[in-house]
């Protein structure tokens, strides 16, 4: 058997149903990878290695009794922004160091009550919107190379999964802070349909942009996670009451002869020329799996980009408009976002809102005929540390980071990241995007590529001899 850290929770799973390994073996294994490697990551702010074997042997006991739950035994973290009873939730913080919730995120309480094993909470940049070089706990560094970023926000979420120190872990997204670290760091990453998983319990950026979702090794692992965490949650009333179905089936089913709609420009213009023959490596595999790939067009696609940030700014403002007395102290970014917010104006914000239902039918008319769009995940593989972009200017990164991945915040589409290989030993990826509340028809397409490709089995030279 290969080191548990190294499989994903499917695979676990079967090692359990099949008493080949235990629960507290899967957590020991864990444990041990972030022994080893987190002094080079800083993923791991909190590391609940006592209370998460605890809940290892009550796993071992259930799969014994027969009552095993859908992640039972499994090991997971949560993104430093989700609230957990007991434990701190700092928001990448120094305002928030002492800050111990008395309740659960939903979405914490969700995972635990299917059996799953919290093992750490997970570094971010501050507040979700703070820069790479988190001045409270430092930056967090991507296991491919340690000297480039993870991307972010879900800094720890990504570079954690990718290196082995849990398989499950949950980011959240407001302009792709799922989709970004995912590509940057090689792992699978879905951003569900807006309201598709409560965000109760779970600080806010952007009220109308903000998503939580699953960050894995692979699409089977993605649709089990969001199984258990999407649903109605009545604390957050912009949660979906939509029937949650089981997305499992969905991995099984045929996705030859689906057709797949590609919008060039927006997505495309401004790629690294080795990102560029990446991606077009990855359509190519997409057509060998048996998909049709066709040319779409979303001419306004820009305005939603322009219209998603006029609406992100005032609402973080309105949410953090209290650390204004202390901008200083304040990461880079988080601070840029709260001192140019207020120039937004009323009525920039008012039209962002309105524009929004526009672009949905602009989308909706795009994806007749096609069961979702690919685009790339990313523009360019991991920038380092210290020069995020070519101008070394961190909002010049974030405006090009996000440029596949905001206008799909911005209509509230899932949107699916695939590792698609790597170039110059740094991973890349591919984005699938559906129709909202469609994640099975993503995960249809996502399991086809991953079982034609390996792409997801890669795993960084830092594991070597680890």
């Amino acid at each position: 058997m290969s080191d548990m850290a190294d499989l994903t929770a499917t695979e676990l799973l079967g090692l359990f149903a099949a008493g080949s390994a235990s629960p507290v073996d899967a957590v020991q294994a864990c444990i041990r990878r972030i022994g080893a490697v987190d002094d080079q990551l800083n993923a791991v702010l909190v590391l609940l290695a006592d209370d998460a074997l605890a809940s290892a042997r009550e796993s071992e006991r259930r799969w014994r009794d027969g009552t095993a739950r859908p992640l039972e035994g499994v090991p997971y973290g949560l993104k430093d922004i989700i609230a957990t009873a007991g434990v701190p939730t700092t928001g990448g913080s120094a305002l928030y160091r002492a800050n111990v919730p008395d309740t659960d995120a939903a979405l914490a309480a969700r995972l635990a009550e299917a059996g799953g094993v919290r093992l750490a909470k997970l570094h971010t940049f501050e507040f979700a919107s703070g820069g790479a070089d988190n001045r409270t706990f430092g930056p967090c560094r991507n296991p491919w190379d340690t000297s480039r970023t993870t991307g972010g926000s879900s800094s720890g979420s990504g570079a954690a999964v990718a290196a082995g120190e849990v398989p499950l872990a949950i980011g959240t997204d407001t302009g792709g802070s799922i989709r970004i670290p995912a590509a940057y760091c090689g792992i699978t990453g879905l951003k569900p349909t807006f309201g598709r998983v409560p965000r109760h319990g779970v600080m806010g950026l952007s009220w109308t942009l903000d998503h939580a979702g699953p960050m894995v090794r692979s699409v089977a692992d993605a649709a089990l996670m969001l199984g258990v965490i999407a649903g109605r949650d009545p604390r957050d009333p912009t949660s979906s009451a939509r029937p949650v179905p089981d997305y499992v089936p969905a991995l099984a089913a045929s996705a030859r002869g689906m057709v797949l709609g590609r919008p060039r420009g927006w997505f495309e213009d401004k790629l690294q020329p080795e990102v560029a023959e990446a991606f077009e490596r990855s359509v190519g595999e997409l057509v060998a799996g048996g998909m049709t790939v066709v040319d779409v067009e979303l001419p306004d696609v820009e305005l939603w980009d322009v219209a998603g940030w006029s609406v992100m700014y005032p609402e973080a403002l309105s949410l953090h408009g209290g650390h204004m007395h202390d901008i200083e102290s304040r990461d880079a970014m988080h601070a840029g976002m709260l001192t140019t917010a207020p120039f937004v104006q009323a009525s920039d914000y008012l039209l962002g809102l309105r524009y929004r239902r526009i672009a949905q039918e602009q989308l909706e008319t795009a994806m007749q005929g096609v069961a979702a769009l690919v685009t790339p995940a990313a523009i360019s593989v991991a920038p380092p540390l210290g020069a995020i972009s070519s101008t070394g200017d961190s909002a010049d990164w974030l405006l090009d980071a996000t440029r596949p991945s905001m206008p799909f915040n911005y209509t509230g589409n899932p949107a699916l990241c695939l590792p698609a290989g790597l170039v110059d030993g740094l991973p890349v990826s591919v984005q699938l995007v559906g129709r909202p509340h469609d994640e099975s028809t993503l995960f249809t397409l996502g399991a086809a590529y991953q079982a034609t490709t390996d792409h997801h089995t890669v795993r960084p030279g830092l594991l070597a001899g680890v």
